[in-house]
């Protein structure tokens, strides 16, 4: 379960002129694994389009390059794990440390379009559970054998989950962080996406999807089409069973039913 307390291994500090209001409305999470090339690109885009009911969190997952230094430049407040642990922690520890009621995660290697977060946003306020940035053109600039993989796993989301979207492995996504809190996370890696979209589908959230452009990535990818993807197949099998606990529900004071998917 995801617990709205600060996690006692990473160290959490404040880039340079970090403005912040009491209680932001939408926290943006960058996870972020030796991402010095793409990430202040991202973060300047984000910067000049969002204004101060956001708050902006970068998760260092144990780099060995300068991301860290790269986010401390920016208005940002940083996460950093001394070792990797995959982009599935990084999330996680970005949600308890998440001040705004909202959470939305994009890359850190500028293939998402930053200048469609207010509309998905927006999306979120006029009623929607989550929203998916999903991935419906640009294509192509994704390996054929991970498109290959991506097409099996929506299908299979899709129908053995019941998920709303049409893209569950997208790397950008907004939530509403009450639904996050009953989800009971578990992926420590890529399989995070995939996870929440199954469970999005278990809870039968009321999902968005975002048509969007996918960019040429800047820098290597950390994806294994092989391996991720393994891993993928086996979480799609493994959370067969799973099921919202009602304990959950009721550590995190859940305010209001959950709206029916599309």
């Amino acid at each position: 379960m995801v617990k709205q307390t600060q996690p006692l291994n990473y160290d959490l500090g404040k880039g340079r002129g970090f403005q912040s209001t009491a209680q932001p409305k939408v926290s943006i999470v960058i996870p972020a694994y030796n991402e010095e090339e793409g990430l202040p690109i991202v973060l300047r885009n984000l910067i000049a389009v969002l204004d101060e009911s956001y708050e902006i969190i970068v998760v260092d997952d144990g780099s060995n390059d300068r991301t860290s230094e790269v986010a401390t430049s920016f208005p940002c407040r940083v996460i950093r794990h001394q070792v990797n642990r995959g982009k599935g922690e990084a999330l996680k520890s970005a949600i308890a440390a998440a001040f705004g009621d909202n959470v939305l995660w994009i890359d850190a290697d500028d293939t998402y379009p930053v200048d469609t977060i207010p509309q998905m946003v927006q999306a979120l306020f006029d009623g929607a559970d989550m929203v998916c940035g999903s991935r419906m053109l640009g294509r192509e600039r994704m390996p054929a054998f991970n498109r290959f993989g991506n097409n099996i796993f929506c299908f299979l989301i899709r129908k053995l989950y019941g998920y709303g979207g049409k893209d569950p492995c997208t790397g950008l996504c907004a939530l509403r962080k009450e639904a996050l809190f009953k989800m009971d996370l578990h992926g420590s890696r890529f399989t995070i996406d995939s996870e929440i979209a199954m469970k999005a589908g278990r809870l039968r959230l009321k999902v968005v999807n975002f048509p969007i452009r996918y960019r040429e990535r800047i820098g290597y990818s950390k994806l294994s089409g092989i391996r991720d993807g393994a891993r993928i197949l086996g979480g799609i099998t493994r959370h067969l069973l799973w099921r919202p606990s009602k304990k959950i529900i009721r550590e995190n004071e859940i305010p209001s039913p959950l709206a029916e998917k599309d």
